[in-house]
């Protein structure tokens, strides 16, 4: 809390990285909803802090005003990587929920992806999510398997998901309607993933979303080409000393389909939301000795 303290003391002093020049002027006189966000993280109140920055994008800010909401987003998430956005608990028929936003580069094309992940102890019959104040992103029955869990998706979009306001809807059969306004705030805006050679890759620095939040995990699956299924032969995850080759596998040598991806996580309330950049291309995986895993730590 004393960062965000010092940080909105200092608003008043000069301007800050949370104003731009041409903003500056009028932002505490005309915008009060704006004002109340700064006034309730003073204050350590970041679920009402949320709340006002849910009605400020409500109120069709301009460029300037979308800047500072983001940012102001953001140093509300550096409390507790966005635990204390949200207070309200997820319904006692969905134990769990996450939003993934992906950018998954092959070797020709790069495919952007929205998804919506959970568990449900219910049937789900319609799921929705729509950028405010009207354009539907993804309005489909989910997918459901035996155990519960469930996926849809919104494949091969124009443009990345964008930072704004959103609202997740979910019709379960026997429940109310379950609602819930999403605030995204930007998009990782560089591709920090890309192929050395076939069997191994580079990883840029990463840039962490702040100290509170899990570091960054890469995930690694190798799926069989034949497999219709198209479940992994083979993954690992790991957030530490990040590999950048495949370790040596006990797999037949052949050909395969290798599946890199960087995830970064933060929270809204109980909510996960998730961005992850892929990279996936065919390999033909030989069983060489020089075939290891690499480190290169972060």
């Amino acid at each position: 809390m004393r960062k965000i303290t010092s940080f909105l003391c200092g608003l008043g002093i000069a301007h800050s990285l949370f104003f731009t020049a041409s903003a500056n002027a009028d932002w505490f006189i005309n915008q009060s909803t704006f004002t109340e966000a700064h006034k309730y993280l003073l204050e350590n109140r970041t679920d009402q802090a949320f709340e006002a920055i849910v009605e400020a994008w409500q109120q069709s800010p301009s460029v300037d005003q979308q800047t500072n909401l983001n940012n102001l987003l953001d140093l509300a998430i550096s409390e507790d990587c966005g635990h204390s956005l949200d207070k309200t608990v997820l319904p006692t028929w969905l134990s769990k929920l996450s939003i993934e936003r992906a950018v998954v580069q092959n070797l020709n094309q790069q495919i952007l992806k929205l998804s919506i992940v959970g568990l449900t102890r219910v049937k789900i019959e319609q799921i929705t999510f729509t950028k405010y104040p009207n354009y539907s992103l993804i309005d489909e029955a989910p997918v459901i398997d035996d155990g519960g869990y469930f996926t849809v998706e919104a494949n091969k979009l124009d443009h990345k998901v964008e930072a704004g306001l959103y609202k997740l809807s979910i019709v379960a059969k026997g429940k109310p309607v379950w609602n819930k306004w999403v605030v995204l705030n930007e998009p990782p805006a560089k591709q920090t993933l890309g192929w050395k050679d076939s069997n191994s890759w580079r990883i840029d620095q990463v840039k962490e979303l702040n100290t509170t939040c899990p570091s960054p995990i890469l995930s690694v699956k190798m799926y069989d080409l034949n497999d219709t299924d198209w479940r992994p032969l083979w993954s690992e995850e790991v957030d530490t000393h990040l590999p950048t080759k495949l370790p040596k596998l006990h797999i037949p040598e052949g050909r395969y389909w290798l599946d890199v991806g960087l995830i970064q996580s933060r929270w809204q309330g109980e909510l996960s939301i998730l961005d992850v950049q892929s990279i996936t291309r065919p390999i033909d995986y030989l069983d060489d000795d020089d075939v290891s895993e690499l480190e290169k730590p972060l």
